[in-house]
């Protein structure tokens, strides 16, 4: 159908050919008052925010532009499908609903825009084809919008003991519906009143409204009527802008800033601490205050959501931590310091963390920093972090370490690994493989094999050692290992909160690298891995560094790793999180698998991104963390039993060690074949002696 130029209509229509002066002159007097509640209630949070330390999170403008776009208006964080707890199938109903609320919400903001720009003189886009457009673009937005918040109604009312539903959100759900549906009726008075209306057939809804009213109302009737629907309608939006910064739909304003301001750097990196400061008391966080403005604004921006709680792998065996009350707890504690502060002019023991039994201790050693929380958070909070500076307060200051951790921090520091063992005996696991040792006089190798702890220590581990080497020598790689002068790099140490230990380990270990000459670091840890690319850059030390999974599938991609030998395995891959989800890399080692010729690969549902940790990251391998119905790697191997796979293969150090310790307490996995990916390249070699 072709449209006319001149399809349009009045802004400020009613029955008798136009809305009295008073009636839409007195929306300015309610538009100041509710802009004045609301900015009130924005600045008084970010009053609170400020009380933090500071942190730089404007830099970089077109990257911050681009996550925006992403992740504000494209929403990619909150369209995903929702990991869930236990072995259910991924669910979209969250996406949709937040979808809908969304773009609906945001359907119905650019409707007014538009209708804002024509009435100021700006410009006149509310005509013709744009109008059309307008017109189908705000009455599908309405419709999204009610069904949407309907579809949240019924998920909180199906679970009522995971989501608090409180008064706020009951006042913004129904303003909002009402929103959508007054302005479907007005609408529809409209289109009673003028049935043949030029836009009518852009305005289906407004169709259906229509049929309300009686066809033959009197013009000062249906203006009366028309009048004070348009009057409610205004001042139902007004109270809803009012509304927002006292009501959990502050995420509106908190969440958006939140992503916008999001840290470009990895999230694993945790902030850097700096002990040269006489004037300190204490490191690590105390109260609050002690956490920067930017994760002061995070814990407003937290929607209560539920699913980094769904995720939390510490959380699904019913161990004490939950990240989503972590978060809740530091947002109250927050409100109330600032209370304090305003009262007392300084902050009281009442505002203290652990002194004031708000945050305890046995939460905070539940985590194992798989990153899962902050992976699955719709709204940029990077819970890993929070809660590492509570653990150090812990460790720096009070000096709250679990023993057998305490013990594997003094071994690291003393004989440089955890387990105490001599360094003399760092190289047994290399007899008879003819390895070449680095030394400062040694000539330039394209890798340094840094073999770490359990690779030289652990029995399991060391058979993995073996093959790596084996593999890298069949393929012609210029490698060397450090021998005897390797030591712990002391990542355990950064995890368990003990920064100003592993700070002297960084550049003990980085001196020592700097008189080697090699190109590039390789290691068969993930943790080894992360800490070299991550964290040594504090220190000067800036690596190229390679999972040995990553290095294989690139010899292979060349040509230089052939596998001849069939390997008839069922096997499934368990993504360790400090190689997967805190570094990214997946693909690699299923190419390696999905190389091996008769290799049967079947994912676990939590796979990838989604994949759930062993229990062993964070320290863990050196504590045990308190309470649980059962043991976080028994969860774990459950989900390898779903597959039906009969070897387990993964690319971690510490997963290998907790699935060898823990596989045949589980019925169904008593007879596992737990091997390393390295393992099964070398028996696709053919070589029985490396595994």
């Amino acid at each position: 159908m072709m449209l006319s130029s001149e399809l349009t209509r009045q802004v400020y229509w009613s029955p008798a050919g136009g809305l009295l002066p008073w009636v839409h002159m007195s929306s300015y007097f309610w538009l100041v008052v509710a802009l004045f509640i609301c900015f009130w209630g924005i600045y008084r949070r970010i009053k609170i925010w400020k009380m933090g330390r500071q942190e730089i999170c404007f830099d970089k403008p077109l990257l911050r532009l681009n996550l925006f776009i992403k992740n504000v208006l494209g929403q990619a964080r909150v369209l995903r499908k929702r990991t869930q707890r236990g072995m259910e199938p991924k669910s979209l109903w969250a996406a949709i609903m937040h979808g809908t609320i969304f773009y609906g919400f945001m359907a119905l903001v650019f409707g007014t825009t538009i209708v804002a720009l024509k009435e100021y003189g700006i410009v006149d886009l509310y005509r013709g084809w744009f109008y059309a457009f307008v017109k189908i673009i705000c009455q599908l937005g309405g419709f999204a919008l009610v069904i949407g918040l309907g579809m949240g109604v019924f998920r909180r009312s199906r679970k009522p003991t995971e989501f608090h539903h409180g008064l706020d959100y009951s006042v913004m759900y129904i303003l909002l519906v009402l929103l959508a549906v007054q302005g479907f009726v007005i609408q529809g008075l409209r289109l009673a009143v003028e049935p043949s209306a030029q836009d009518k057939s852009f305005a289906f809804f407004g169709i259906v409204f229509s049929y309300l009213f009686p066809k033959n109302m009197n013009i000062a009737s249906a203006d009366f009527l028309y009048s004070g629907l348009w009057y409610f309608h205004m001042l139902t939006t007004m109270a809803f802008v009012a509304l927002i910064p006292y009501t959990r739909f502050f995420h509106i304003f908190t969440a958006t800033l939140n992503l916008v301001t999001a840290r470009l750097e990895p999230t694993v990196r945790l902030a850097t601490m700096n002990f040269d400061n006489s004037d300190v008391d204490y490191f690590g966080a105390k109260t609050t205050q002690d956490f920067t403005w930017k994760d002061r604004l995070s814990f407003d921006s937290c929607t209560e959501c539920r699913r980094c709680t769904d995720v939390c792998p510490a959380n699904a065996v019913d161990k004490p931590l939950d990240p989503r009350q972590v978060i809740l707890k530091l947002r109250d504690s927050m409100s109330v310091e600032a209370q304090l502060m305003q009262k007392e002019g300084k902050i009281s023991e009442q505002a203290q963390l652990y002194e004031s039994n708000k945050i305890t201790h046995d939460e905070i050693w539940a985590c194992t920093n798989c990153g899962g929380c902050v992976h699955e958070c719709p709204v940029g909070i990077n819970q890993l972090r929070t809660i590492m500076d509570l653990r150090r307060y812990q460790t720096l200051t009070l000096g709250e370490v679990p023993s057998s951790a305490g013990k594997a921090i003094e071994n690291i520091k003393q004989y440089g690994n955890p387990w105490g063992l001599s360094s003399s005996d760092r190289l047994k696991w290399a007899e008879g493989l003819d390895i070449p040792i680095i030394t400062s006089e040694s000539p330039e190798v394209e890798y340094l094999y840094y073999v770490g702890c359990a690779g030289a220590y652990d029995s399991h581990n060391q058979k993995v050692a073996r093959s790596v080497v084996q593999i890298l020598k069949s393929c012609g790689v210029d490698f060397a290992v450090m021998g005897k002068a390797e030591k712990c790099n002391g990542e355990a140490v950064k995890r368990l909160g003990d920064e100003y230990s592993f700070s002297e380990i960084a550049r003990s270990n980085v001196e020592h690298l700097s008189k080697l000459k090699f190109k590039k670091i390789v290691t068969h840890c993930p943790h080894c891995y992360s800490v070299f690319k991550h964290d040594y850059q504090d220190y000067g030390g800036v690596y190229e560094v390679y999972h040995h999974t990553q290095l294989l599938s690139a010899l292979h991609q060349s040509g230089k790793l052939k596998l001849p030998n069939a390997v008839e395995k069922e096997v499934t891959f368990h993504d360790p999180c400090f190689l997967g989800r805190h570094n990214g890399e997946y693909e690699a080692p299923r190419q390696l698998l999905e190389a091996i010729a008769g290799l049967r690969l079947y994912e676990m549902e939590k796979s990838k991104e989604s994949s759930s940790c062993c229990g062993m990251g964070g320290g863990n391998m050196w504590y045990e963390s308190e309470g649980g119905s059962k043991k976080i790697v028994e969860n774990r191997l459950s989900h390898v039993a779903a597959t039906g796979a009969k070897t387990l293969v993964t690319g971690c150090s510490f997963c290998l060690i907790n699935f060898k310790s823990a596989f045949a307490q589980v019925k169904e996995t008593e007879n596992l074949e737990i091997i390393d990916i390295a393992q099964a390249v070398s028996q696709a070699l053919g070589d029985s002696k490396m595994v």
